[in-house]
């Protein structure tokens, strides 16, 4: 997913006062200098280590790599990977596509429901998704009673790739809507409606015009979404087998039983090439068609119009009410569950109680496992938030040739596989000590969090007119007083945005806590991860609960934050 970060630069006044203080602006390379060494420390050197060990680890050469492409069982796991992750991304796009169309035919109040639909599974803790869908397709659950009428309830679901390809489909959704109805959103829906008054029928109009035009968020989605599945590891772990394995979990098992990272390596390189690859080709096919948007007059935006005279269709209203449901679905199970008596996870249940909320909040390990979240969680957004403000800021201070280059480099954590951040960081701090310490967590997930920060304050630095503090300057204010009262209040919404995120994402975060566990060390999500897979535990239904409320709350307080500034800065 691209994303701009272009800033524009204070254009000058021509006033003495203000050209002085420009002057006297600290460089960006100053601001950006924390925040660079720390990704530098965490995430470069030790992906160059690694890079080295898949070389050199058994022994000097080849021999990794080339066991890609020769060991039967590495071949199957890499065709597997390559194959599911193709599906989710096709059959998200056909599920994804006419649900966004009927975004833009939604008056006001129902595009916001819509919206709202979306958003609810970034709301909603990963793992939580992956229990709910853990019950619903277990042998018995809810979609194998669906099934039973057309014949099909004796089909097994639950340790098949069929299983792991809906959890992923359903989780990846959001990934796939947002970037179309952001395509949508810009066309010109009397475009279509030319082209039937040329005598063109509505569907080859739609084919012809519509279909091109937002083509870009297709691509764009897609892409995002295949380069995503191919590091997924929660998702195969708890619905699938070993049967099915795919990459991410080859890759934990050689490096955290085997130490094997030489082979772990060659396999995570094998995943960033063909991310890389997948992400070159999708900015390029992404841009011809921007091309030919552009050559064909600029769209306007429509205000989520696509065509005021298309009807709403039977069939639509029917695939976006499917979707809705596929959507809500795994949060309409979790709340639900958590109050169930049974020590089985059987949707609907039958009893109820609070058992499990009272054996989450008295367990020593599940009391523990939450403080040690809640104090990741909330280190991580302080330090991420401080060096993600920083950049930002040093970034809008850049030449325009330099700005482009840094922002890549410090959004790359989120453009590698996940799986492959975890290698990289177990294998860097195994020879440091910090495995198995929170120290060491809080710093993976600074890395992490990091370009989250780096967004939200220069999306927020964009809209900010630069001439302010230039102004206060020449009104004889001092940097640090017009930083102060002009530009730190204008940009707080950013940086507050971006906290949130870095602590959502640390909270959520379940990979490389996984890889960096150990007794002491434990957070949240890894203890509901251990408790699906090491030992069945239903206070898992509990703590999916309370995952779902610390995720959404903070989120939903930045909005509700964000909107009352807001409010106050138009009047």
């Amino acid at each position: 997913m691209a994303v701009s970060t272009a800033t524009p630069e204070a254009p000058a006044t021509g006033r003495p006062g203000p050209a002085r203080t420009a002057r006297k602006r600290p460089s960006g390379w100053l601001f950006l200098a924390p925040a660079l060494l720390a990704l530098v420390v965490l995430f470069v050197l030790p992906l160059a280590g690694l890079v080295v060990d898949s070389f050199t680890e058994p022994e000097t050469g080849l021999g990794n790599y080339a066991s890609l492409f020769t060991d039967g069982y590495t071949i199957r796991v890499l065709g597997r990977t390559l194959v599911i992750a193709l599906i989710v991304s096709v059959i998200g796009a056909l599920l994804a596509y006419p649900y966004a169309y009927a975004m833009t035919l939604a008056g006001p109040t129902m595009r916001a429901l819509l919206v709202t639909i979306v958003l609810i599974p970034f709301w909603t803790s990963m793992l939580a998704r992956n229990f709910a869908w853990l019950v619903l397709l277990q042998d018995g659950g809810v979609v194998q009673k669906i099934l039973t009428p057309v014949g099909l309830g004796d089909v097994r679901l639950l340790g098949t790739p069929i299983a792991v390809g809906i959890s992923m489909t359903q989780v990846l959704l959001p990934f796939l809507v947002l970037p179309m109805y952001s395509a949508m959103s810009q066309i010109d829906g009397r475009l279509v409606a030319a082209g039937q008054s040329l005598g063109a029928p509505r569907s080859r109009a739609f084919r012809r015009i519509y279909l091109p035009l937002s083509a870009p968020g297709v691509v764009a989605g897609m892409s995002l979404v295949f380069v995503l599945a191919l590091g997924f590891y929660v998702t195969p772990a708890l619905l699938g087998s070993t049967r099915s394995a795919m990459i991410a979990q080859v890759i934990n098992v050689r490096a955290r039983e085997l130490l094997d990272f030489g082979g772990a390596g060659a396999m995570g390189m094998f995943l960033l090439v063909v991310t890389l690859v997948v992400l070159a080709l999708s900015r390029r096919l992404a841009g011809q068609n921007v091309a030919v948007t552009a050559a064909g007059g600029q769209p306007r935006r429509t205000g989520g119009t696509a065509d005021s005279s298309a009807p709403v269709r039977p069939w639509l209203k029917v695939h976006t009410t499917i979707v809705a449901i596929i959507l809500v679905a795994p949060t309409l199970v979790v709340i639900p569950m958590s109050f169930s008596s049974s020590e089985t996870f059987r949707f609907p249940p039958d009893t109820w109680s609070l058992r499990w909320y009272e054996n989450l909040f008295t367990s020593p390990e599940w009391t523990a496992a939450i403080l040690n979240t809640l104090q990741v969680g909330i280190y991580t957004a302080v330090i991420a938030t401080v060096l993600g403000t920083m950049a930002a800021f040093g970034l809008a201070r850049l030449r325009p040739r330099w700005r482009g280059p840094v922002n890549g480099f410090l959004l790359s954590p989120m453009i590698v596989p996940h799986i492959l951040v975890a290698l990289v960081v177990f294998s860097a701090f195994l020879q440091l000590g910090l495995n198995g310490t929170l120290i060491g967590i809080i710093l993976a997930h600074t890395a992490m969090a990091l370009p989250f920060v780096v967004i939200a304050v220069t999306a927020r630095l964009q809209g900010m007119d630069g001439r302010l503090p230039a102004v206060a300057a020449s009104l004889g204010a001092s940097p640090l007083s017009a930083f102060r009262r002009v530009t730190l209040p204008l940009v707080l919404p950013g940086i507050l945005s971006g906290a949130v995120l870095a602590f959502v994402t640390s909270l959520d975060e379940v990979v490389i806590a996984l890889f960096l566990q150990a007794p002491g060390a434990i957070t949240l999500p890894v203890q509901m991860f251990n408790s699906i897979t090491v030992q069945i535990d239903p206070t898992i239904s509990a703590a999916s609960s309370l995952m779902v409320v610390l995720v959404s709350v903070p989120i939903l307080l930045a909005q509700v934050v964000g909107a009352r500034r807001g409010k106050k800065g138009t009047r």
